[in-house]
């Protein structure tokens, strides 16, 4: 009789190699949903949100805000419909792109600050290219006015604050229902006239990072979590470093480093900021109290769908709904196109690893996310660097795949088209309240 087999370590060793690489293919499919917020993290993580953050600030242990930022607090920025939510073009970030290495070794691609803790540290754009003023920016007016010459060398961009509302359970969003809709969108798609909505130009395809994750936030969808999405806000808009992101580095002083020995924000506070953001809420459908608006609404919301918007705004996505997007990049046409890296690209390279895209897979310049309209209402201006000012200037807008849903909406009666805007105005945020900034609790330790 042959003998029991024995499974020996070795053996063991062998196992576990064959199995882990197919956990691991498995395991990023499969998101825990929601996580749940105690009321103590969300009150202390609304103090960091809100704090005015300031040089050497005793809750760091680095050197605090800067030396280079576009604001001192988060709540600066994410103002609109409450505390998290969008922000007018007046907080707009600058971004650049060279086509060309810079002469003194600057990121091909990054953030343009607009402030400093001192006049040494102050940023312009002529640092980036000497044909780009000694300014720290250009209105957004010039930039996307098309008439203009452009430098061939380089291309300057501004990137306007998305409201957080319901980032939560974006962040819950499993990977599988995301390809699984852009699956069933594409062959869909092939089905011209289906509904009397599908679009045969309308593609979209999933994000997919080089470590292999599913961007979910960013405009151009560069972050796979919302963690790393508050991270990369922190040290880039504020200058707060935190594990694995330092902060940004002034582009007249490239070598600069900290005096300070610490990073200024630690895992456990970008935690509670991070859950202070799970816990804003989810936007709400709003509908009006009068009966013939209610009506108007509601006549705006099926010809949303039998236009063609909901191709790509969709309703529901996984479990969560009423978030009107597909999580997906599409392309939106020339007149919108950014040649500039992503948000993240200021980060160098061993940094930014999670968020930098294969470069078969890199978004193209026309390409971008399909923006969550829930909340719409209270989010105005509109498009990624915020030139819509009103709701129909962002429809009108819409180019590349959406092109002909663009153009049937435009060949409505005037009355569809306001029943249209009549439903998107019912997409309201969340009633956030105001946190109290008392973050002396939170001191760095």
């Amino acid at each position: 009789m042959a003998a029991p087999f024995r499974l020996r370590p070795a053996h063991g060793l062998v196992l576990a190699l064959v199995l882990v690489p197919a956990w691991k293919l498995v395991e990023p499919l499969v998101r825990p949903g929601p996580k749940a917020v105690t009321a103590e993290a969300s009150r202390l993580g609304g103090e960091l949100f809100n704090h005015q953050w300031t040089e050497h600030d005793p809750l760091t242990k680095g050197d605090g805000l800067g030396p280079v930022f576009n604001a001192s607090s988060c709540v600066e920025c994410h103002s609109q419909g409450g505390p998290g939510g969008g922000g007018p073009i007046a907080k707009n970030v600058t971004v650049y792109g060279l086509v060309a290495p810079h002469p003194q070794g600057l990121p091909q691609s990054g953030v343009v600050n607009q402030k400093a803790v001192n006049a040494s540290f102050q940023e312009t754009l002529s640092q980036v290219h000497p044909s780009l003023p000694r300014e720290p920016s250009i209105p957004l007016a010039v930039l996307t006015d098309r008439s203009r010459r452009r430098s061939t060398d380089v291309v300057v961009t501004q990137r306007n604050t998305p409201a957080l509302f319901g980032d939560g359970l974006i962040d819950a969003i499993s990977d599988d229902a995301i390809i699984a809709h852009q699956r069933e969108h594409s062959t869909a798609s092939r089905l011209v006239g289906l509904n009397g909505a599908k679009d045969s130009k309308i593609r979209g395809r999933v994000a997919r990072l080089n470590d292999g994750r599913i961007g979910r936030f960013g405009w151009k969808l560069e972050f796979a979590t919302l963690t790393d999405f508050v991270k990369a806000a922190c040290a880039n808009e504020l200058g707060l470093s935190n594990p694995g992101r330092p902060q940004a580095t002034p582009l007249g002083k490239p070598g600069y480093k900290s005096k300070s020995a610490g990073v200024d924000l630690t895992d456990e506070q970008c935690g509670l900021m991070t859950d202070y953001i799970r816990d804003l809420g989810k936007p709400t459908e709003a509908v009006p109290k009068d009966a013939q608006h209610a009506a108007l609404a509601k006549t705006g919301r099926s010809l949303f769908r039998s236009i063609g918007c909901a191709d790509c705004h969709s309703e529901s996505l996984g479990s969560v709904t009423g978030l009107y997007s597909d999580m997906l990049l599409h392309d939106m046409g020339v007149e919108l196109e950014s040649t500039t890296g992503y948000y993240g690209g200021i980060i160098p390279a061993p940094a930014i690893r999670n968020e930098k895209f294969e470069e078969s897979e890199q978004p193209s310049p026309v390409e971008w996310r399909t923006a969550p309209l829930w909340g719409v209402a209270d989010s105005a201006p509109y498009l990624h660097d915020g030139r819509a000012s009103t709701l129909e200037a962002a429809i009108d807008a819409h180019r590349g795949e959406a092109v002909d849903v663009t153009e049937r909406f435009k060949a409505l009666a005037p009355d569809d088209q306001k029943a249209i805007t009549a439903f998107l105005k019912t997409l309201r945020a969340p009633g956030v309240e105001q946190v109290p900034a008392n973050p002396r609790s939170l001191a760095a330790r």
